[in-house]
């Protein structure tokens, strides 16, 4: 009798997707169902080019509105990936999102959990430009005391619990991060400003992981600090001891970007 051949599935190949988008036509990253999401539109497109049904996971979630210049998803598949896959899924997508690249990863590599370091930026202007409302908030300079805002930012990489500076969330089990940037920058012609001559101030931000609303609160509060809403002492009286801030504020969605994440195994 001749032996019963067993076939053995193949694993699936994991699949990293290197990614950019304009969120302002979107409600966030992750897929919902009151509204269009980077996430679903992603998801749509692979499962055209793949012919099944594919679903993608982020290395963050964004809120509505902000904005990612860099972004990783992945993805598994047991079918080979088309020739010229990039501008293939590039023609199936929105032309406010484009794939870089999609190469294979180690099955166990993961986009959110083994990101080493995420980077945001925050872009604020200062006259008022109809062509600038979607990718920088509009603020009046004279209004800052911007010497004490850099007070207050200098002291946010000795803190380590954010309570005070996150929204609430049932997805983390800690707010404890660990930056290792804040800095307030001048520059002009951003990378979304054409040739306008206006002025900008850019935060810039890096940590392990981010929490709920953690960047737009902190600038929102820092704002408060400069317009003498907060004082630099009671910023870093609340913040330290994981306190509840008497006035509070959420920086709008429009000025934020995700601009850079670190993974061990990705120069």
């Amino acid at each position: 009798m001749e032996e019963e051949l067993i076939i053995t599935p193949e694993l699936k190949q994991r699949y990293f997707i290197h990614l950019a988008y304009d969120g302002t036509g979107y409600c966030g990253w992750q897929m919902q169902n009151n509204g269009d999401t980077v996430q679903a539109r992603l998801n749509n497109a692979l499962s055209q080019l793949l012919n099944e049904r594919i679903t993608s996971m982020g290395c963050g979630r964004t809120d509505a509105g902000v904005h990612a210049s860099s972004f990783y998803a992945h993805f598994d598949t047991d079918k080979p990936l088309p020739s010229r896959c990039e501008d293939r899924i590039n023609s199936l997508l929105p032309k406010d999102i484009e794939v870089f690249k999609i190469f294979a990863v180690d099955n166990k590599a993961h986009t959110r959990f083994h990101a080493t370091s995420r980077t945001y930026e925050y872009y604020m202007h200062f006259h008022k430009s109809p062509f600038l409302r979607a990718y920088s908030t509009h603020i009046h300079y004279r209004d800052t005391n911007w010497e004490k805002v850099f007070e207050a930012t200098s002291m946010l990489t000795s803190f380590k619990d954010f309570t005070s500076l996150c929204r609430p969330s049932e997805d983390f089990k800690t707010n404890i991060c660990d930056l290792s940037e804040a800095r307030w920058d001048r520059i002009k012609r951003p990378p979304f400003a054409g040739n306008t001559e206006d002025e900008f101030m850019r935060f810039t931000i890096s940590s392990n992981r981010f929490l709920r609303g953690m960047v737009r609160k902190i600038v929102g509060t820092l704002m408060l600090v400069g317009n003498g809403k907060v004082s630099v002492e009671e910023f870093y009286d609340v913040v330290s001891q994981q306190k509840e801030l008497k006035k509070t504020s959420l920086a709008p969605p429009q000025g934020l970007y995700l601009t850079q994440i670190k993974y061990p195994f990705i120069d």
